[in-house]
C-alpha cells in the first residue's frame, strides 16, 4: 500500500508541531542542533518551502489556500501538471487531512484544474506535491511568487553579500511587522539606496516616505513572507520588542566576506563614527557576539555598560590604533557615515595645547556658539527629532491623553515597544526616546510643532546626563550659550560673560538649564552637548 505525505510528518515542515509565531525554529536553532542541511537543498539553494511554510499554517484558519504563497507557472510547466491533476488530487487529499480544507478527490482535481486554467499559479504545498517541483528551482538565484491578491515578489536561493548587509540593516534600524518591514534612518539618500536594494533582492512593493513629525526617512517593504524570511536568518522577532533576542545570525559565519557584510550592515544602522567608533545595543548577546568578531581580526577595543533611560546599554569602542584596520575591515555604504569615517581619519591628534589661561588672555576662544542654524529649524522650533539619542522627561499626561480610551495593548501593535514599557512612559517612570515619541505622534495624528508649541520647555535625557533646553530659539539663550566653550571631547569649559562675574554666570546657567554646577571650570552634559553640536555652528 502506498504511503501517502502528511503535513504532520513532513520532513520540509522544521517545526516539530505547530507553533506560534516567534516561537517557531530559525536557522540558529537548526544550526546549533546539527541540522543545517534543512536549511538548503542538495543544490545549495535556500530550502525556501522550510521558510515559508509552518505547521501552524495548516490549522490556523479557514481560507488557508489564500494564506499560502503562490508559484507562479510558466506554459510548459502547467501542462505538464495539468496531464496529472488527479494523481496530484489523491496526493493533497491526503497531505490536507485534518486541516479546515479536507476536501474529497474530486473537489481538490477541480480546484486544481481552476488553479492551473484560471490563474496559471498553485499555492506553494500543493505545488510541492508534484514529483519533479524542485526543478522550478534549477539555474535560479531567485525565486518569483505571488500573494492570493496577485501581488508579485521574490525571494534569493542563495546567501550573498547584498542579503548579508540587508540582514545586519534590519536587525538594528528594522522593525518586522505581521505584514511588512519597517527601516528608518535621518539620511534620505541611505534609505533611497536601501530600498533599491530591497527591489532588487525582493521585488516587492515597497513605500518610501519621510516621517511627517519627524527628520527621518522611512521604507517599508511589504510581504508576509519576506518578513518571515528574514525572521528565519536573524530570529528576529515579528511585531515585539527585539532587543533581548538581538544575536549575530550563524548562518553567515560560515564565510567571511558575507559575516562583514553582516557587521557592516548593524553599524551603517546604529554605529556611529562622530568623535569616535562606537557601536551599543540594549543585547547583552550581540555586544559578546561582536566582541568575538572583532578579536578573531585583531581589532582593539573597549566595552562598557551604562544605565540608559530605566535600562542597560550595551557598547563597544574601537581604540585608536584599531580604527583604520576596523574600517577596512567593515567599511560602509552608508553616505553619511563614510563622511564621518573620512574625518575621523584624518584627524590630527595634538598632544599638547595651550592652557586655558593664556587663551583667555589673549582672547582667542575656537569652539564658541556664534548663532542659530536656521536650517534646522521647524517652523521656528528646534526639531528635537533630530537627535536620535534624546529621551523626552515627564510626558505621560501627554500620553495619557493620545491613547485615550484605546486600551494599552491595542496601542502598542504598531508601535516597537510593548504594554509594560508604555505603563513605564505613561507613569514617567522612564524617560521616553524621542524616536519612539515621534511614532505615537504619527500614529495618533499629532503634529510635533504643536507639542514645541504647547512645551516652551522640556526635559531631556541622554544616559546619566539630564538637561532642560527651550523649544524655540531666543537671545537669552544664545547669551547663555556664548559664555561656554565647546570641545571635541565632549566637554564644556566655563568662559563667562563681561558683564557678569564667572561664578555669577555659573549660577546662572546651571539653573537655567537645571543642571548640577560643577566645581571646576570643566564640565560634561551629554543632552547640551548633543544639542548645540546640532543647531549652533561654532566659531
Amino acid at each position: 500500500m502506498q504511503k501517502f505525505l502528511h503535513w504532520r510528518t513532513d520532513p520540509l515542515l522544521i517545526d516539530p508541531e505547530p507553533m506560534v509565531q516567534n516561537k517557531w525554529l530559525t536557522a540558529n536553532d537548526l544550526i546549533e542542533s546539527g541540522q543545517r542541511e534543512k536549511i538548503f537543498t542538495s543544490t545549495g539553494q535556500f530550502q525556501l518551502y522550510s521558510i515559508m511554510v509552518r505547521k501552524t499554517d495548516f490549522i490556523s484558519q479557514e481560507r488557508l489556500l489564500q494564506s499560502f504563497p503562490y508559484i507562479v507557472l510558466d506554459e510548459e510547466r502547467m501542462v505538464e501538471i495539468r496531464k496529472k491533476t488527479l494523481f496530484l488530487a489523491e496526493k493533497a487529499h491526503n497531505y490536507f487531512q485534518e486541516t479546515p480544507v479536507d476536501y474529497n478527490i474530486r473537489s481538490w482535481q477541480k480546484r486544481l484544474i481552476k488553479y492551473l486554467e484560471e490563474q496559471k499559479r498553485l499555492p506553494f504545498p500543493l505545488f510541492r506535491l508534484y514529483p519533479d517541483w524542485l526543478k522550478i528551482f534549477h539555474d535560479k538565484q531567485f525565486l518569483s511568487f505571488q500573494s492570493a491578491r496577485g501581488e508579485d515578489f521574490q525571494l534569493p536561493l542563495f546567501l550573498t553579500e547584498d542579503l548579508a548587509y540587508l540582514s545586519g540593516v534590519v536587525m538594528g534600524d528594522g522593525h518586522l511587522a505581521d505584514y511588512f518591514i519597517n527601516i528608518i534612518d535621518s539620511s534620505k539618500e541611505h534609505i533611497e539606496n536601501l530600498s533599491k536594494l530591497l527591489i532588487n533582492n525582493f521585488n516587492s512593493k515597497t513605500e518610501f516616505f519621510k516621517q511627517s513629525n519627524a527628520n527621518a526617512w522611512n521604507v517599508n517593504l511589504l510581504g508576509k513572507w519576506i518578513v518571515r524570511f528574514f525572521n528565519f536568518f536573524l530570529e528576529q522577532p515579528i511585531n515585539q520588542r527585539k532587543y533581548p533576542s538581538l544575536r549575530e545570525s550563524l548562518i553567515f559565519q560560515g564565510n567571511e566576506l558575507f559575516r562583514r557584510a553582516f557587521w557592516r550592515g548593524l553599524m551603517d544602522a546604529d554605529g556611529s563614527y562622530k568623535s569616535t567608533i562606537l557601536f551599543g545595543s540594549a543585547s547583552k548577546r550581540l555586544i559578546i557576539d561582536f566582541e568575538s568578531f572583532l578579536l578573531q581580526n585583531g581589532i582593539n577595543f573597549m566595552n562598557y555598560k551604562q544605565e540608559v533611560f530605566g535600562g542597560i546599554t550595551y557598547s563597544i569602542s574601537i581604540l585608536g590604533k584599531s580604527r583604520k584596520d576596523f574600517t577596512e575591515l567593515i567599511g560602509t555604504v552608508h553616505p553619511q557615515k563614510s563622511d564621518e569615517i573620512t574625518e575621523l581619519l584624518s584627524r590630527r591628534v595634538n598632544r599638547f595645547s595651550q592652557r586655558p589661561h593664556t587663551l583667555f588672555k589673549q582672547g582667542t576662544w575656537e569652539g564658541r556658539v556664534k548663532s542659530f542654524r536656521e536650517d534646522k529649524l521647524l517652523s521656528g522650533f528646534f526639531d528635537f527629532s533630530r537627535i536620535g539619542n534624546f529621551c523626552v522627561m515627564n510626558v505621560g499626561d501627554l500620553l495619557l491623553e493620545l491613547r485615550g480610551k484605546e486600551t494599552q495593548e491595542k496601542f502598542t501593535e504598531k508601535l516597537p515597544i510593548n504594554q509594560g514599557m508604555l505603563s513605564q512612559y505613561e507613569r514617567n517612570e522612564i524617560a521616553l526616546p524621542i524616536t519612539i515619541l515621534s511614532l505615537i505622534f504619527t500614529q495618533a495624528n499629532y503634529s510635533i510643532e504643536e507639542f514645541y508649541r504647547q512645551n516652551p520647555r522640556l526635559s531631556f535625557r541622554v544616559r546619566k546626563s539630564k538637561c532642560t533646553l527651550d523649544t524655540q530659539p531666543n537671545k537669552f539663550l544664545l547669551m547663555l550659550l556664548q559664555g561656554i566653550q565647546i570641545k571635541d571631547s565632549g566637554y564644556f569649559l566655563f568662559i563667562g560673560t563681561e558683564n557678569k562675574s564667572l561664578e555669577e554666570y555659573k549660577e546662572e546657567f546651571c539653573s537655567y538649564f537645571l543642571i548640577s554646577i560643577p566645581e571646576k571650570r570643566l564640565f560634561r552634559n551629554a543632552v547640551l552637548y548633543s544639542f548645540i553640536k546640532e543647531f549652533f555652528p561654532l566659531k
